[in-house]
């Protein structure tokens, strides 16, 4: 059984189609076949065997078409597969008769097509017309000619409740597809909106939030503080020498490095970000000025000891800092600029300090 399962749940070898097509195509063909060998069974005990034999006909293809869905010729099996149903459903419905029910399996064609991405809108639309129109002709050829064969008592009950089953589970199968296959359109619509969202408020070379999305973030914190909140800018020092002496690239290693050693730091006790160029922001939550300048310093420290590697050369550098602890009474922008003073302060003092 499981052998089995594993055959008819292949995938497919065309990496650019999805899977779930050519197994409902391979389910619903193997479905038929077992239908049609029991309507089969039925012509034979009302002593119809000549179309029996047509019934068989139409068994025979079903095994070819599901045969081409492991073949990479899922396009042409769909094809097959509509023309054998066509087939099947009028010979019987004019054989059986309108009150078989026969004609019900064209709603099943509907749901199974439009599983199928390369079929376009207007060729879906056109094949659910053609259907439309082939149920309505069937209708009225039957109001005409009735039905060839008579089938009644037990065997008409059976052959209805079996009908009426196998209509359902294809219904139910396509149904099941479709489902499947927009929820998972859903997740990798919801997957690459936040994989855009991310790009959008991360620095592309650091991968720390950017200053647009930090900016959002300190706004949503401070417009409702619920705890102390301290803002540090701080800048590298020498970073133009750096860039001048070992290139821009040398530059960049030491902005991915210092970044690491930031969210390191930070983990625990608020965020940090790219401002622009060789400067952050960083967010203490939670901490007022004093418990920040503790924290920043040990931050600090961690770039001091830090040895950043590019190629063979290997080097050292230092941040300077400005620090201030939120006042409620200014705005954002405000508190940002006083961070900003200090940060320059420290500049002009010599440099790999914090100002608070």
């Amino acid at each position: 059984m499981g052998k089995f399962k594993k055959i008819l749940f292949q995938d497919v070898e065309n990496p650019n189609e999805s899977a779930d097509g050519p197994i409902t195509l391979r389910i619903s063909a193997l479905v038929m076949m077992i239908y049609l060998l029991i309507i089969s069974v039925t012509l034979v005990m009302v002593h119809h065997v000549w179309w029996m034999a047509s019934n068989l006909l139409f068994v025979a293809i079903y095994g070819y078409l599901l045969y081409l869905t492991y073949e990479n010729h899922t396009r042409t099996a769909l094809i097959l597969y509509n023309i054998v149903m066509l087939g099947a459903v009028c010979f019987n419905v004019m054989l059986i008769g309108w009150d078989s029910g026969f004609q019900h399996f064209l709603f099943t064609l509907v749901l199974l097509d439009l599983l199928f991405t390369y079929l376009s809108k207007w060729s879906q639309g056109v094949v659910v017309m053609g259907l439309c129109a082939a149920r309505l002709g069937l209708y009225f050829f039957c109001r005409e000619h009735g039905k060839i064969v008579q089938i009644e008592g037990a065997c008409d009950i059976f052959l209805q409740v079996l009908t009426t089953v196998v209509v359902f589970v294809l219904l139910y199968l396509s149904g099941l597809m479709l489902s499947k296959d927009s929820q998972a359109v859903e997740r990798k619509l919801m997957k690459y909106n936040n994989e855009l969202q991310q790009a959008a408020n991360t620095d592309t070379l650091t991968k720390l939030w950017n200053r647009h999305y930090l900016m959002h973030y300190m706004g949503e914190k401070v417009e409702h503080p619920d705890d102390f909140l301290s803002i540090a800018i701080g800048d590298i020092d020498f970073f133009k020498k750096v860039n001048d002496t070992y290139g821009h690239e040398c530059g960049d290693e030491v902005l991915r490095t210092l970044a690491d050693i930031f969210k390191k730091e930070m983990e625990g006790h608020g965020v940090a970000a790219r401002w622009g160029g060789e400067e952050f922001i960083f967010l203490f939550e939670g901490a007022n000025g004093d418990e920040a300048k503790i924290l920043l310093s040990h931050l600090q420290n961690a770039v001091r000891k830090a040895t950043i590697t590019y190629g063979e050369v290997q080097l050292r550098v230092t941040m300077t800092f400005g620090l201030v602890e939120y006042d409620t009474k200014l705005r954002l922008d405000e508190n940002i600029s006083i961070a900003d003073e200090r940060l320059y302060i420290g500049k002009e003092n010599g440099r790999d300090r914090i100002i608070y």
